[in-house]
Formats: structure tokens, sequence, C-alpha cells
């Protein structure tokens, strides 16, 4: 009988251990796993020329600008008129392309003009070119500008260099050149072996490859620009490149610590926080990246190029304690943007004439 009752606790531990890692593995999925095309939550039920109603999402009625995507249209959004529950109306300033019409799906877009070029969102010229990187060429796009110091804008997860478009005017009329860069697994780019994220800890390459393109192109120097996971790569290209000619960085919503936003998205999930830390186990061991390693805020003496960081108090995606803690260790080198009511890399959305004012301060103290 003992040896039946020791057989069967082992029997109820095994698959308790298997359970638990294949919730592990679930969960570490979603952590680095790439995922393809837009989700369009947002359905409109009403436009009358001026104003839009639209249901669902949890922050249609955020303050400030935003674009409003559909599969074949994009317009742009003003002040908000009522919010009712999940039913929101909102002013619309003007419809870029397509037709706005009741039974669209669409998403609040925070980049303003969805997945666009310098041309078609701004009306400046852009060349499309290739950074040739340890996997070959990833696509980029680059405007022009006379300055030596180029800005190299590096996306967030699941996103594209479009992400940049919001801040290209104000580098354009201070002649700076900006390189929108892809990186490994994204559409059009070079995969990695396995195909997975790994949040920054080999990502950096394609940014320095990009550094070592703008050289090739007369750069004597760069300023990072990096959003959310790309806010994470930036200070690992800089911490991996100490030599590189990195004049500045400037990080919107940065991820300085991988852990945070796991265990905030658990939270979000209702995912108990020990799942949340086996899911970080299990991304290192499918990865071979360590979450220290990423921890910024561990090697915050490691830093020596000045830092322009935007957080945004109301990021339901990134909470900002790291930020700012990264920011109260090194005061010397951090220059702290917050606002309010933006959301993730929403800073600009709620304030672009502070935004692009501590943009210009910012290149006048590293200089251009």
């Amino acid at each position: 009988m003992r040896r039946i009752v020791v057989w069967g606790v082992a029997v109820v531990l095994t698959l308790a251990a298997a359970g638990v890692g294949g919730a592990g593995w679930y969960y570490s999925s979603m952590v680095i796993d790439p995922s393809g095309g837009a989700s369009y939550p947002l359905e409109v039920l009403a436009y009358d020329g001026g104003r839009v109603t639209l249901k669902g999402g949890g922050d249609t009625a955020a303050p400030g600008s935003y674009g409003l995507t559909w599969p074949d249209g994009n317009a742009t959004l003003g002040r908000t008129v009522s919010a009712s529950g999940d039913v929101v109306i909102r002013e619309v300033e003007r419809v870029r392309r397509g037709t706005l019409r009741p039974g669209l799906r669409a998403y609040l877009d925070r980049w303003m003009w969805g997945h666009e070029d310098p041309t078609s969102a701004l009306g400046l010229p852009f060349q499309k070119v290739n950074v040739r990187g340890e996997l070959g060429d990833f696509p980029a796009w680059r405007t022009e500008g006379d300055s030596k110091t180029w800005v190299i804008a590096v996306h967030g997860r699941n996103a594209n260099a479009s992400e940049a478009l919001r801040f290209v005017p104000v580098f354009h009329r201070l002649g700076m050149p900006v390189l929108g860069i892809s990186y490994r697994n994204d559409e059009g780019a070079p995969a990695s072996d396995d195909g997975k994220f790994h949040l920054g800890a080999t990502e950096w390459k394609e940014v320095a490859a990009a550094i070592d393109y703008a050289r090739g192109q007369g750069a004597s120097g760069v300023i990072l620009y990096g959003f959310s996971m790309g806010g994470g790569i930036v200070p690992m290209t800089a911490r991996n490149v100490p030599n590189a000619p990195i004049k500045g960085m400037i990080l919107d919503s940065p991820v300085m610590d991988w852990r945070a936003p796991i265990e905030l998205g658990a939270r979000q999930l209702g995912v108990p926080r020990w799942l949340a830390s086996v899911g970080e186990f299990v991304v290192e061991r499918r990865t071979g990246l360590s979450f220290d390693d990423l921890d910024q805020v561990r090697h915050a003496d490691e830093f020596k190029a000045p830092i322009l960081m935007f957080v945004d108090d109301d990021d339901a995606t990134v909470p900002t304690g790291p930020s700012l803690e990264f920011a109260g260790r090194r005061p010397d080198l951090v220059t702290l943007v917050r606002t309010e009511g933006g959301g993730h890399v929403g800073s600009w959305n709620v304030d672009p004439t502070g935004y692009e004012r501590a943009l210009r301060d910012f290149v006048a103290d590293v200089g251009r």
C-alpha cells in the first residue's frame, strides 16, 4: 500500500510540474513570440463629418491628439466630446485617407499615421536603404539633413519604424538625418535562428550595425532614440559598444527592467505572481538571455552618454518604476520628462509642444 501511495504522489507531482511547466511555456511565448498584423478593437458607431462615435477599447477617451487607423484608412482625432462606459465621442480633425463610416473596425493610433513612411505621413523626402547586419540586410529608411549627427530610431516590440514619424519633423528642421531601422524577426527583416524576441539581448547588434551604416554615410556621431522595447535595446547597445560615437540617448516609455512589464501583464491577466516567475525562468532557458543583464537599473553606473527619458504616469504596459529608479540613480545623466494621461509611448500625444521642446533642448545640449 505504501508503495502505491508513493507512486500516486509521484504521479500527481509529475502532472502538477508538467502543468506548471506548460503554463510557464505558454506565458513565456506571450513575451518572446513575434505577433504579426494589427488588431482593431474599436467599432465606429457613427460619423457626422465632424465627430466620430467609437465603442470599445480601454483608453479611447485619452486626452490629446491621436490617429484613428482602420485597414484602409486613417483619420486625425481631436478632443474627447463625451464618454459613457465604453462609448466615446471624439472630434475628427481630418480624414487623411479612406472613408470613415459606421461599421468600421479601427484602433486608437498613438503613432498618428499608421504604418506609413515620411513622405506619405509628413510630405518629407526619404530613401529606402538596407543596413547590413550579422544576419543579412535589414530594411530601413532615412531622411536627409546636413548635420553630421544622425538620429537612429529603434521601434518597440511588434512595431516598426513608423513609430518614430511623430518626431521626424523636429529633427528635419534641425537638419539632422533620421534613420528608422528594423531588427531581427521584424516583418521583412532576417529572422534569428529561433525566431524569438531576445528583448534586447541580441537585437542591439542591429543598432550597432546601423551606427556603422551612419558612419559610413558621413556621420560623426549619433543620437539613439528608442521606444518601449526599443528603449531597452538602446541601452544594451551603449553597454555592448562602449566606444561607439553615441552623443546621447532618447528613451520613450523604455523597458529598463523586463521583469516589471512581465509581472504587470500577469496581474492584468489574472495570472499568479509565481507563474510569472516561472515564465521568466522559461524565457531565459528558451532564449539564453539573462534578465539580470537586461536590468538597466542594475547597470546604471555603466552609462556615459546623456539621456532624455519620457515616461507617462498612466502607462498600463510598461511600469514607470524602473525608469524613475534609474533616473534617480543617474541624475547627472538623465533629464526626466513625466506626463499624465498619454499611456504607453503617449507622452507626445498629450503634450506635443512640451515634448518637442524637450527634444530641441536636448539636441542643443549634446550638439548637432
